[in-house]
Formats: C-alpha cells, sequence, structure tokens
C-alpha cells in the first residue's frame, strides 16, 4: 500500500503543471499518512477482519474436502482477499489524490513530493492531508 501511495504523489509532481524553478511544492510525510490517517486505520481494520472471515471460512469449507477440492476453496477465497485489498487501496488513493490536489490548490503549490525524497525545501503539508482524508 504505501508503494502504491509513493507511485501516486510522483505521478502528481509529474503531471502537476507549472513546475518551473521557483516553483512552490509541499512535501507530504507518508509514514505519517499512514499511521494517523483514518482511512489508513479504517481499510487495515477492515483488511484484517475480512481476512479473519476469509480464513475461518476456509478452513470449515476445506474441512474433510479431497485436496483437490480444497485447493480449489483456497484459490476462491484468495481470489475474494485480492479483490477487497484492491478495492481498500482504490480506497486510499482515491481519498489521497483529493486531498492532496485540495491541498495544493488551496495552498498554491505547484507540486506535492514525497518527503523523504526531497532532501531540503518545501512546505509541509502532512497534517492538512490527513485532515482532509476521508
Amino acid at each position: 500500500m504505501k508503494k502504491l501511495l509513493v507511485l501516486v504523489v510522483a505521478v502528481m509532481a509529474v503531471f502537476s503543471f507549472g513546475c518551473g524553478r521557483n516553483a512552490a511544492f509541499g512535501v507530504v510525510d507518508m509514514t505519517k499518512v499512514q499511521s494517523e490517517s483514518k482511512v489508513f486505520k479504517d481499510a487495515a481494520k477492515e483488511m484484517q477482519d475480512q481476512a479473519k472471515l476469509l480464513q475461518d471460512e476456509m478452513q470449515k469449507e476445506t474441512t474433510g474436502k479431497s485436496q483437490e477440492e480444497a485447493q480449489k476453496i483456497v484459490q476462491e477465497k484468495s481470489a475474494k482477499m485480492q479483490a477487497l485489498q484492491s478495492a481498500a487501496q482504490n480506497k486510499i488513493k482515491q481519498s489521497f489524490e483529493t486531498a492532496a490536489a485540495s491541498v495544493a490548490q488551496e495552498k498554491k503549490l505547484s507540486a506535492i513530493l514525497v518527503k523523504e525524497a526531497v532532501p531540503q525545501g518545501g512546505t509541509d503539508v502532512t497534517e492538512d492531508i490527513i485532515k482532509k482524508m476521508q
């Protein structure tokens, strides 16, 4: 999930227009966003709950089945879990992109970059993004 958001931020930076030499830019601490954002926390909790439910279902459904039948059930549950993970990642990505775009517009920033990739400079907008993520 972290790699996805780092990629999102990088893509936003690349596609931002007006990135002149003296353009103002923001920086965001993705580690802090992940640890403090309600969207991240809710998604992580939901994924844990769903994983436990699927694991319990899988154990019940595979008990007494042949190896071939059990493997088919495991594949079905794995596919369902991957779909749930993908949906959660899309929700987080959309929330982050919306929050970052809003903060960038409000603060008149030409780009928002990942703080870890910027040796110095930039306006830290981490708290603003965390507040806007829903």
